[in-house]
């Protein structure tokens, strides 16, 4: 009795010590799947976090643990951790067993289970020339290449992709939708100029005219979206003869041509509602304005499983214009609603569906609405307005979305406060990245955090 007694303790400390190894593992699987970087990265994580919770494990002997990344396609896709030891019995030995073996094995994975729609809003415009481009480029493709690796079923899986400046670019396609009015394309009447004309038929008491050097003049500072750059200025030119004659003419003579009038053509580009229907997205039987000879960014991608379309648009993007961050948001916003303009969000009361909206900008708003145009430059206006809209996500709960906001080389404290608490009220998350490396990681964190990483053994 007094031995079965004690194999009945070792037994339950047995399962103590295991349990308390499990957990180590689980938690240093978990630690390892969210690390960003590299296999090493990784690996120092697991180990660290899994010596810090069994350091007081005194009773186990012969604790090791094997880590191991897991990969799919060549991209990070979880992390599996081995751990067994044995702890000693202190009765078991009336039975010829002095010690007990165990063995665990932790895995964490991710994975898209469940519906997940995401609109990635990226800002195109002219400020965002040259490295910051190509950086939202890797970024933005990364997230889509990795995140698509992880769902398994058609349709699991959907983004959106909304480029904007000054305006956004609903596409030549939706021209004739109920909630957008577009005026006909139209050409000016064409009409006959006429002119009076004497040519040049000879030339006499030609001499040779010294023309004094011209100084040159200093470059001019221009703004691309914000941004100061030099432009304009001279180089200086060398004083030189020239010939200076009196012209002959002839008789004068009529001339006319037919001038074909100027066309008026709608490219795609939207402006907005007057207020306060440009913060909100519905009561579209007061029709969203198309606006005539107004060339804007690349066209939107509305909510697809078509990677390699949303991939081949993103690597695509191409910068111009000044920022106007309320269009870029408010159509973000509309392509995860299960309402007009679009119709491939799913309804959240019918169906379980996650939604993301990833909003990145590389500065402060410096357009604001004229109605229906965006010619201001009220920027407080723009940042209120920005606002508006963040609010008013956060009250829609018919699509509960969640905002990451990332602001890519800002130096403006204002619209990093707006980005951040558009992001916290939303039970999202905000990222100062200030360089290549810090917007790439923001991106690979984002990442992680939508894959639904889960504890699979």
């Amino acid at each position: 009795m007094i031995g079965v007694t004690g194999m009945a303790v070792d037994y339950s400390r047995a399962v103590q010590m295991r349990s308390a190894i499990f957990a180590a593992a689980d938690s240093a699987a978990l630690a390892a799947a969210r690390t960003m970087g590299t296999a090493g990265d990784r690996e120092k994580v697991a180990r660290d976090v899994f010596a810090a919770n069994t350091v007081k494990l005194t009773d186990a002997i012969g604790l090791t643990m094997t880590p191991q990344n897991v990969t799919k396609d060549g991209a990070n896709y979880g992390y599996r951790v081995q751990a067994s030891g044995s702890v000693k019995t202190f009765f078991g030995g009336m039975f010829g067993l002095d010690q007990v073996s165990m063995d665990v094995l932790a895995e964490a994975l991710s994975t898209i289970s469940s519906k997940t729609e995401i609109a990635l809003v990226l800002d195109t415009t002219g400020s965002m020339s040259g490295w910051k481009m190509n950086t939202l480029k890797k970024a933005a493709g990364d997230m889509v290449e990795n995140l698509s690796k992880l769902s398994a079923k058609p349709d699991q899986l959907k983004f959106s992709v909304v480029p904007f400046a000054e305006y956004v670019n609903v596409g030549l396609s939706n021209r004739n939708k109920p909630w957008i009015n577009v005026p006909a394309d139209y050409q000016d009447p064409s009409k006959e100029v006429c002119w009076k004309d004497k040519p040049v038929i000879g030339k006499t008491n030609c001499k040779q005219e010294w023309v004094p050097p011209k100084p040159g003049s200093p470059p001019k500072t221009c703004y691309n979206d914000g941004v100061p750059y030099s432009c304009g200025g001279s180089s200086a030119k060398p004083g030189h003869y020239k010939e200076v004659c009196d012209k002959i003419y002839g008789p004068e003579e009529q001339k006319c041509q037919i001038q074909q009038g100027a066309w008026h053509k709608w490219h795609g580009c939207v402006g907005s509602r007057n207020h306060p229907l440009d913060t909100q997205d519905g009561s579209y039987t007061n029709r969203i304005p198309g606006l005539m000879d107004t060339w804007c960014s690349d066209t939107l991608v509305e909510l697809t499983s078509d990677f390699p379309k949303v991939k081949n648009m993103i690597k695509n993007l191409s910068p111009s214009g000044n920022t106007y961050i309320p269009a870029g948001l408010i159509w973000g916003w509309r392509t995860l609603s299960p309402q007009e303009p679009f119709s491939a969000a799913t309804s959240t009361p019918t169906d379980q569906v996650r939604k993301f909206l990833v909003l990145m900008t590389d500065g402060m708003n410096t357009k604001s609405p004229t109605y229906p145009q965006h010619w201001g430059n009220d920027t407080a206006k723009s940042n209120e307005l920005v606002k508006q809209i963040c609010a008013n996500v956060a009250a829609d709960k018919t699509s509960e979305i969640q905002i990451f906001s990332v602001a890519f080389d800002v130096s403006d404290p204002t619209i990093k406060t707006l980005l951040k608490d558009c992001a916290t009220n939303t039970k999202g998350q905000f990222f100062d990245a200030q360089n290549a490396d810090q917007f790439l990681a923001a991106f690979s964190k984002i990442s992680d955090i939508i894959a639904e990483l889960r504890l699979s053994k």
